[in-house]
């Protein structure tokens, strides 16, 4: 795996984590709830495909667990909080 992959993931686990602990509102919640909706899982997706090309198929599935975890986290969470309100 390369280091700008590493990179990723950490950094979109700690905001995923810091999402999950704090449920930060306001413009930045909102920001960052759009980032883990969509931004990050199509992110994600799409390096898992770069990783089969170039690296095969066991760098990629970080990736693919990534963005499956962002999907049915954090589009969940706003789909309820949308129901809810």
């Amino acid at each position: 795996m390369y280091s700008w992959q590493i990179i990723y993931l950490v950094l979109v686990v700690a905001l995923a984590s810091f999402v999950l602990l704090r449920s930060p509102e306001g413009t930045a919640g909102k920001i960052m709830t759009f980032i883990l909706n969509w931004l990050a899982p199509y992110t994600s997706i799409t390096i898992a495909f770069v990783a089969i090309f170039q690296q095969g198929f066991l760098p990629a599935l970080p990736f693919f667990a990534l963005a499956g975890f962002c999907f049915i986290t954090f589009l969940k969470r706003s789909t309820n909080a949308t129901q809810n309100n």
